[in-house]
C-alpha cells in the first residue's frame, strides 16, 4: 500500500544512529567528519511504498544494511570468541566470529550457530576479555580478574586501556578532530574513576595488600605507555607517578607475600617497572631491594632465577650511575677522581659476574627469558654510558691521577661492551614480535604486551650517544612501526636523549674542539 507516513531518507548510518544526516552524494557530510564510509542510501521504491503485510515486514526489519568499507575477516581469536574488535563508526566495538574452538567452564562458546555478520556491542562489554588478550601468557593479570568484583578498579582501567589500544591500533591518523576530543573526554572520565577507585582502595587498611590495586597501578602504568606520557625530564609525569606508586604499595607489603606463589607473582611485574624507573632517572634502586632479593632467593620458584640474578645486576648499575650523576651535578672532579677505578671495576665486576652465572645456567629462549636478558643488556648500554662519560668529564681534570691513555683504554672499552649489547637487543626484537617484527600483517592484540616490554632496551638503543649510529637507527625504525602498527603510541614519542650534563662530560679533552 502507499505509504502514507516520512520515511527518512537519511543514509543507513545516520538513520541507525538516529541523528541528523545532510543527505548529500554521494556520502554525507557526517559520515566523512567522523572518519566513516558512508554506506549510501535506501533505495527510492522503499522511501515510497510500505508493505503492509506482516510476515514480509518482520523479514524487511530483520535486514540490517551492511558498512561497506568494515574488514569483517576474523583475526586472532580472544577470549570472548571473537576477533580483534574494531571500532564502530557509532563508537561501539564491532566483533566477528571467531573460529576457534573458546572454552568457558567447558563450554565451547562458539558451538552456537555461526554469526553471518559483524556483532556490534558497546565496548564496555568486552574491554576486560580485551585486556585478558593482551596479557594472555600473563597469570598475574589472568588470576586477579578471576578472583576481584566487576565493580572495582581493575575494571576502570580495563576500559580505559582497552578503548585507548583499540583507538590507537584502528585510527591512528585518520579519526577526525571532534571524534578524537569526544574519545580523550570519553578516556577522562574512565581514568579518573579508575584513580578514585584506587585512592578509596588505599584510605582502608587492607588497601596495599589487595592485589587487584597493585595490578591496576601496574595497568595505568602500561595505559600511559599506550598514550606515551613517559617522559625522562618530567619526573612527575603519568608514568613516573604510577611507577612511585607501585613502589609505594611494595614497600608498605614488606616482604611477607614473597614467600607466597601468588605473591611473587605480583611482585615481579611491578618492581621491574620501579627498576625501569630507576635506570631513566638515573637514581638508585630502592633500599629495600637486597632484602626483597634475599627471601626470594632463598627458595626461588622454577624459572625465576634469571629474573632474581639481572635484578641484582641492575640494582648494582643503578648505584654506580647514581653516584656518577651525583658528581656532575656538583662539579665534584675531585670526588670522581677518587672514585672513579672503584665505579668501573664494581660495573666491569657486576657484568662479569652475571656472565659467568648465564654461562652455567643457559636459557632456553623462552619468550620471558629472552626479554628479561635484553632488559639486562640495556642496562649494560645504560651504566657503560654513564661510566663513559665519566670518563670525558675526567680527561678535563689535570690533577687526576690515572694517566690519559689508560682513561681513553677504559672509554674504548665501555664503547665496545654497550654497542654488542646494543646489537643484542635489536636482535631479539624479531624474536619477541615475531612476524610483526618483519613488517608482517597479522595483528595480534597478545603482540602488544610484547612490544612494550621491548620499548625501554630499544629507547635505550635509540637515545644513547655510546650506541652506533646505525644502531640508533634501527631502534628508531623499529620503535616507529610499534607505534604505528601497534598503537603503542610510546614508541612515536620517545623522551629526548639530552641529559642536562656538565659541558666536560659531553666530550674528552681534544676530541672535537673540547675543552
Amino acid at each position: 500500500m502507499p505509504n502514507t507516513g516520512r520515511p527518512s531518507r537519511d543514509c543507513h548510518l545516520c538513520r541507525k544512529r538516529r541523528v541528523k544526516c545532510d543527505l548529500a552524494r554521494p556520502a554525507c557530510h557526517r559520515c566523512i567528519k567522523y572518519g566513516a564510509e558512508c554506506p549510501g542510501y535506501r533505495d527510492q521504491q522503499e522511501l515510497v511504498f510500505r508493505n503492509a503485510d506482516p510476515t514480509a515486514l518482520k523479514k524487511r526489519k530483520k535486514r540490517t544494511p551492511q558498512t561497506p568499507g568494515v574488514d569483517e575477516s576474523p583475526s586472532s581469536a580472544s577470549d570472548t570468541g571473537f576477533s580483534t574488535p574494531a571500532l564502530s563508526p557509532n563508537g561501539d566495538f564491532m566483533f566477528t566470529p571467531s573460529t576457534d574452538v573458546v572454552l568457558v567452564n567447558g563450554v565451547n562458546c562458539n558451538a552456537v550457530a555461526p554469526l553471518t555478520r559483524p556483532v556490534f556491542q558497546h565496548w564496555t562489554s568486552h574491554s576486560v576479555p580485551i585486556v585478558l588478550n593482551v596479557y594472555s601468557n600473563f597469570d598475574f593479570i589472568q588470576d586477579i580478574y578471576n578472583s576481584y568484583n566487576i565493580d572495582g578498579p581493575l575494571i576502570w582501567a580495563a576500559h580505559l586501556f582497552s578503548r585507548t589500544y583499540v583507538t590507537n591500533l584502528r585510527y591512528p591518523t585518520a579519526i577526525s578532530r571532534d571524534a578524537h576530543a569526544e574519545t580523550e573526554r570519553e578516556l577522562g572520565g574512565y581514568l579518573g574513576k579508575a584513580l578514585n577507585s584506587v585512592n578509596k582502595a588505599l584510605s582502608t587498611p587492607d588497601g596495599a595488600f589487595r592485589d587487584d590495586v597493585l595490578a591496576t597501578i601496574w595497568l595505568l602504568s602500561n595505559y600511559e605507555l599506550l598514550v606515551g606520557s613517559l617522559n625522562r625530564t618530567e619526573t612527575l609525569s603519568p608514568w613516573h607517578l604510577h611507577a612511585r606508586g607501585l613502589y609505594s604499595i611494595l614497600k608498605i607489603r614488606g616482604v611477607a607475600p614473597l614467600y607466597t606463589a601468588k605473591g611473587r607473582m605480583s611482585f615481579w611485574p611491578a618492581y621491574s617497572m620501579v627498576q625501569i624507573q630507576s635506570l631513566i632517572n638515573n637514581t638508585e634502586c630502592p633500599p629495600e631491594s637486597q632484602e626483597w632479593f634475599d627471601v626470594i632467593a632463598q627458595s626461588p620458584f622454577p624459572g625465576e632465577a634469571l629474573g632474581l640474578h639481572v635484578s641484582l645486576f641492575i640494582s648494582k648499575v643503578c648505584s654506580v650511575q647514581a653516584k656518577i650523576f651525583s658528581f656532575f651535578r656538583r662539579r665534584d672532579f675531585s670526588g670522581a677522581s677518587r672514585e672513579y677505578g672503584d665505579l668501573f671495576a664494581q660495573m666491569k665486576a657486576a657484568t662479569h659476574e652475571l656472565e659467568d652465572w648465564m654461562e652455567s645456567n643457559p636459557a632456553d629462549n623462552h619468550m620471558l627469558e629472552i626479554y628479561v636478558i635484553s632488559l639486562y643488556q640495556s642496562a649494560i648500554v645504560k651504566g657503560f654510558n654513564a661510566v663513559k662519560l665519566l670518563i670525558n668529564f675526567l680527561t678535563h681534570y689535570p690533577p687526576c691521577p690515572i694517566p690519559l691513555q689508560q682513561l681513553m683504554a677504559d672509554r674504548d672499552y665501555c664503547v665496545e661492551i654497550a654497542q654488542i649489547s646494543a646489537q643484542g637487543i635489536l636482535e631479539s626484537v624479531p624474536r619477541i614480535l615475531g612476524p610483526l617484527a618483519a613488517k608482517g600483517n597479522e595483528k595480534s592484540p597478545k603482540t602488544v604486551f610484547d612490544a612494550v616490554r621491548t620499548l625501554w632496551p630499544l629507547i635505550c638503543v635509540y637515545v644513547m650517544e655510546i650506541c652506533r649510529s646505525e644502531q640508533r637507527l634501527a631502534a628508531e625504525e623499529y620503535l616507529f612501526y610499534i607505534g604505528r602498527e601497534l598503537g603503542v603510541r610510546q614508541g612515536l614519542n620517545t623522551y629526548s636523549g639530552k641529559l642536562t650534563l656538565p659541558q666536560e662530560a659531553r666530550t674528552p679533552f681534544g676530541e672535537h674542539g673540547g675543552l
